[in-house]
């Protein structure tokens, strides 16, 4: 059988038997090194496996997979907004304690009539800014300690509630000693 064109190219006949599996180990070798680098013939080899009759499976697929990236998509966005609903109680949290307070300078109140009064200037040695880490531990430290007062606060206010009241515990029985 001829496997090649003068051209180089793959004969119809090469291909189907490629696909029926009737060349011998050496001819299929030659064939599909020549189907790796030829598109033209990849082409046709292709064309030719398409008219062959694909399997099907026994039940459908489709729902199966439908319903595995619905609960993928759920379980995503779930653990999205509970991330973003435990970040914002964080920082109301924060917020109502009055950690961030300290971190904004205090600002004149915008009902006070007139000009600031004018003060005498003041004489202060001279600082470095505060870099990014001394800002991130002077927050930290802000927030520890507001988070420390509001703890203290409620163990105050657990410790001052009134007991409730129980039943006195029974006396234990005496229990007879043995004598000599």
């Amino acid at each position: 059988m001829e496997l090649f064109h003068e051209n180089g190219c793959l004969t119809d006949a090469a291909l189907r038997a490629v696909i029926d599996g009737t060349l011998d180990e050496m001819a299929r070798l030659e064939v599909c090194e020549h189907l790796s680098f030829c598109d033209a013939c990849l082409l046709r080899y292709t064309a030719l496996l398409d008219d062959e009759v694909l399997l099907t499976p026994e039940e459908p697929v489709a729902p199966g997979v439908i319903q595995r990236i619905r609960e993928k998509t759920m379980r995503v966005l779930v653990n999205r907004y509970t991330r973003a609903a435990a970040v914002a109680v964080l920082a109301m949290a924060l917020w109502s304690t009055g950690v961030f307070s300290s971190l904004v300078p205090k600002l004149p109140d915008p009902g006070q009539s007139g000009p600031a009064p004018i003060e005498a200037p003041v004489e202060t040695p001279l600082r470095a800014p505060l870099t990014a880490g001394a800002r991130a531990n002077e927050f930290f430290r802000s927030a520890g300690d507001s988070i420390s007062a509001m703890l203290d606060g409620l163990a105050d206010r657990f410790a001052s509630a009134p007991a409730p009241a129980s039943e006195p515990a029974p006396e234990p029985a005496s229990v007879p000693q043995p004598t000599e």
